[in-house]
């Protein structure tokens, strides 16, 4: 008998991975999705292709579905399933502890914030919510050739899903870890993937790019990316004392997938809500604070930060940024809207490299 699994959130992760490693020959799908037009087209076709890209090719996973419910409906079924995963945003999850309250089944964050599930146990009094490290990249869409054979279709790679291992009853392909061992591999993706990603989405994006592959084919942006990489592997290794050969491993690895040509990871994705990416403790302001704590002055990193203070994409939540860095001198944007303090030693280091940073990607974008 199969396992009866709720997802909330028909994207990236929930729809073009979770299928991946909880299977449709072991586990019945359903969704909870906000998108009404999303949520309308599943129900009409209880089915979506999933595509895995493995040596240079797809690997094609039809992926059958029970139903596709709004927000909400599921609040009167929700002890009926095994199990729970959510990826719907850092934002969107805190969301639903009243819901998780009437949940007993293992909980799963695919969330890009490990704190949000020591949160979520303590506002709901429960010990069922764990959090997960999905090593992979995962599109919300397809190329036009794989679309035109299915419109639900959506492009994965080939991962390993890191888990704690108080959820490892509700099975699947997945590692069920160790704290110590799920905070090593969240170190890797938060730092030496999190932090360069969204790099190449900000600079792909002043190039006018659409696919994240489209910006790491400009050798300067893949300079200027791998830069930033190595500042984070050299920060890791002595915040966090990562092995080095590891790290070395998980760097080269990544640079290959923010290149992989038939993934299609869309720029808008990867780059949206620059703010939060930009908060003290995030992978931007937080990871060069950390750099500069180490003794590594972020000098690519500063070059990122600045991408993103110039990421103004019209539907993005955060579209006014650019306008309030128009607005404001260097000194008051960063002091009132980045809250860095003068004494901050980044703080110095992004004000003396201001002008110079700003001269080479605006050069950048004109060199397209």
């Amino acid at each position: 008998m199969k396992k009866q699994l709720l997802v909330y959130g028909a994207g990236a992760i929930g729809r073009g991975y979770v299928p991946w490693v909880f299977p449709p020959d072991e586990f019945d799908l359903t969704y909870v999705e906000e998108n009404d037009s999303l949520r309308e087209k599943l129900n009409k076709q209880k089915q979506f292709t999933s595509y895995c890209t493995k040596n240079g090719a797809y690997q094609k996973l039809v992926v059958p579905i029970s139903n596709c419910i709004k927000p909400g409906d599921e609040l009167s079924s929700i002890n009926n399933y095994m199990g729970i995963v959510t990826a719907v945003g850092p934002r969107q999850v805190l969301s639903l502890k009243d819901n998780f309250q009437k949940a007993d089944c293992p909980i799963v964050l695919f969330e890009n914030d490990s704190s949000l599930s020591v949160q979520l146990n303590h506002l709901t009094g429960k010990s069922n919510i764990y959090f997960g490290v999905p090593d992979v990249i995962t599109s919300n869409t397809a190329p036009k050739e794989l679309l035109d054979q299915d419109e639900l279709s959506i492009v994965t790679e080939d991962g390993v899903c890191f888990i704690e291992e108080g959820a490892k009853s509700l099975g699947g392909i997945n590692d069920y870890v160790s704290k110590e061992e799920l905070h090593k591999q969240w170190m890797a993706k938060l730092y030496i993937h999190n932090t360069p990603h969204c790099i190449a989405a900000y600079l792909g994006a002043l190039q006018g790019k659409q696919y994240l592959h489209e910006g790491m084919s400009n050798p300067a942006i893949y300079a200027l990316v791998e830069g930033a990489m190595n500042e984070m592997r050299d920060m890791v290794v002595k915040k966090y004392n990562l092995d080095q050969e590891f790290v070395d491993w998980y760097a080269k690895k990544e640079l290959g997938r923010f290149a992989n040509v038939i993934l299609y990871d869309p720029i808008i994705r990867v780059a949206r809500e620059p703010f939060r990416k930009l908060a003290l403790d995030n992978r931007l302001i937080g990871a060069a604070q950390l750099a500069l704590s180490m003794g590594i002055v972020p000098e690519f990193l500063i070059k990122g930060i600045l991408a993103a203070f110039l990421y103004n994409k019209e539907n993005d939540a955060d579209f006014n940024i650019t306008t309030l860095m128009n607005a404001l001198s260097p000194d008051n944007f960063l002091k009132l809207i980045i809250n860095l303090s003068t004494h901050d030693a980044l703080y110095k280091c992004i004000m003396t490299r201001w002008d110079n940073t700003l001269d080479e990607l605006k050069g950048l974008q004109n060199d397209n």
